[in-house]
C-alpha cells in the first residue's frame, strides 16, 4: 500500500470506531506509521481526508443505485437487489460505509455540496426508474429525499445501531438482508406509486 492509501484506510478506521471529532492528525499518523505531514500533503488535513473519504462512500452508493434501478423490472426486483447489493458492498468496506452513514446526516459545511449531489444523483436515478415502472415521477423532492434517507437508514440499521451484529455475521446475514428487503417491499412501494 502507498502511504497515501495507509493514510486513507487509517483515517477511515478510525473515524468508523470513534467518530471524526475523536480522533486526532496523530491518531492517523500513528495508525498508518507515517509522518503527521504525510496527512496534509495528500489530503490538506483532516478535514480533506474525511471528504475523500465520504467521496468514496458516495461513489459506491451512487453506484449501487444506478445498477440497481438500471437493472431492476419492477420496485420488488429492486428492493431484491439493491438491498443486497448495499449490504455486500458494506461488508467489503465497512469502515467507509460506517463514516459515511454517519456524515450523510450531519450538518458538517465542508461535506455539504458532497450530500447534496449524492441526493440528487440518486434522486434522478430514482425518477428514472419510476418513469420506466409506470409509476409516479412527480413525487415532490422531499418524498424523495426522506425516502432515499429512510431505505438507506432501515438497510443500514444494524450499523448504525447494533454496531454490525448482524451485516457482519456470516449465519445472520442472509436473514437479516431478506428481514430488511421485506419491510421495504411492504412499505416503500407504497410511496412510489
Amino acid at each position: 500500500m502507498t502511504k497515501r492509501e495507509k493514510i486513507f484506510e487509517a483515517g477511515a478506521k478510525l473515524f468508523a470506531e470513534h467518530s471524526y471529532n475523536s480522533v486526532g492528525i496523530r491518531d492517523i499518523a500513528r495508525e498508518a506509521d507515517v509522518n503527521s505531514a504525510m496527512l496534509s500533503y495528500y489530503f490538506g488535513g483532516k478535514a480533506g481526508l474525511l471528504k475523500e473519504i465520504f467521496a468514496c462512500f458516495a461513489q459506491r452508493v451512487i453506484n449501487i443505485v444506478q445498477k440497481s434501478m438500471n437493472d431492476s423490472s419492477d420496485h420488488h426486483d429492486l428492493v431484491d437487489k439493491s438491498v443486497d447489493s448495499f449490504l455486500t458492498d458494506a461488508r467489503e468496506n465497512r469502515n467507509i460505509y460506517l463514516v459515511g452513514l454517519r456524515e450523510l446526516n450531519h450538518d458538517s459545511p465542508e461535506l455539504q455540496k458532497q450530500r447534496e449531489n449524492l441526493y440528487n444523483t440518486c434522486c434522478v436515478y430514482f425518477s428514472e426508474f419510476l418513469t420506466r415502472c409506470g409509476a409516479n415521477p412527480n413525487k415532490s423532492e422531499e418524498v424523495k429525499f426522506i425516502s432515499f434517507t429512510a431505505v438507506l437508514g432501515t438497510v443500514f440499521s444494524d450499523y448504525l445501531l447494533g454496531g454490525g451484529t448482524y451485516i457482519d455475521n456470516d449465519e445472520l446475514f442472509t436473514t437479516y438482508r431478506d428481514v430488511v428487503a421485506e419491510i421495504l417491499k411492504h412499505g416503500s412501494p407504497a410511496l412510489w406509486v
